[in-house]
């Protein structure tokens, strides 16, 4: 009867020590291989896309504590060279330790029952350090397809008998970054569609707006009867200088403007060209969402005999990251 009761109690103490799971500390390392690296992204045990730690590429190494020490650990480890594309996953296992055996011996004669040793922390282990992972080359070339809100002067009238100050809409595609090069740049195209419809005879914007202000709607038909409308198309290319979330445009092209105005130009000509300096300033809301401002000055080809006719124009744009 004591020889059982012996061997139950040393069950009973040691038992427990086997079956809850030991808390310990894992510390993984990995090597900066890559100087163009900036970013790190890592988590234990899932790929969750909205569990990501984000660090600079100066941290080089992560510490989880209150792990369960008998199961293993897995760190996935990205890297970027924007902070916005990642590499795929590398991966480092800190293996589980393993669980001792409890051997209950029964002696022949009852003797003393000892209480065992407390039970030591287990040792923190280290995770072997792992290469970092290879960044792919991630492209960072992209389309946005905007919507322009925006104001034209002409600051010599192409015709007397329109407005120097105009409005103008329509859209912009841009292809950023279809050649990449250093850390932040490259070359990209833009294409804005563009429709103004410029005021003619006596109206003017000025005028109409103050109308609009008063509440005076009477002679509203009188400026839509007034418009001439023309469509433009302004291909350009552009220097792209990238941030995470701020990116800037400098650039050159040209432009084509038709109009359904049989008098667009004293000419008679319903159709004017030339040549345009292009800058803009965007700022990434969202992964799908930018809101920027451009500027064009541009110089008229058409009557650059005669002096040509200078222009400038500024547009919201209401970009969508496709």
């Amino acid at each position: 009867m004591k020889l059982k009761f012996t061997a139950l109690l040393a069950v009973l103490i040691l038992l427990p020590a086997v079956l809850f799971a030991l808390p310990v500390v894992v510390t993984w390392e990995w090597l900066l291989e890559d100087p163009e690296v900036t970013t790190f992204r890592f988590q234990v045990d899932a790929e969750d896309p909205a569990g990501w730690i984000t660090v600079d590429s100066t941290v080089t190494s992560y510490t989880e504590r209150g792990l369960d020490g008998t199961l293993d650990h897995t760190l996935y480890l990205q890297q970027s060279y924007d902070g916005i594309n990642f590499s795929e996953s590398t991966r480092s296992v800190a293996e589980a330790f393993d669980t001792p055996e409890v051997e209950v011996v029964a002696q022949a004669a009852p003797e003393p029952v000892v209480a065992p040793a407390p039970v030591q922390e287990a040792p923190k282990p280290v995770a072997v350090a792992p290469m970092a992972p290879k960044a792919i080359k991630a492209s960072r070339f992209y389309t946005t397809l905007g919507i322009n809100l925006g104001y034209n002067y002409q600051r010599e009238l192409f015709n007397a008998a329109y407005d120097n100050n105009n409005i103008k809409t329509g859209i912009a595609l841009e292809f950023h970054n279809i050649v990449s090069f250093g850390k932040v740049f490259g070359l990209g195209v833009d294409l804005d569609l563009d429709y103004t419809p410029y005021l003619g005879g006596t109206s003017t914007y000025e005028d109409l707006l103050a109308d609009l202000v008063k509440f005076k709607f009477d002679g509203i038909s009188t400026y839509f009867g007034d418009l001439e409308h023309s469509f433009t198309a302004s291909p350009a290319v552009m220097l792209n200088v990238e941030g995470k979330r701020l990116s800037l445009s400098l650039g050159a092209g040209g432009f084509f403007t038709y109009s359904l105005d049989d008098t667009f130009l004293a000419s008679g000509d319903a159709y004017r060209y030339g040549v345009f300096a292009k800058a803009g300033i965007a700022y990434r809301v969202t992964d799908h969402f930018r809101l920027g401002v451009n500027a064009k000055y541009g110089h008229d080809l058409d009557g650059f005999k005669n002096g040509g006719h200078r222009f400038g124009d500024a547009s919201l744009v209401l970009g969508f990251v496709l």
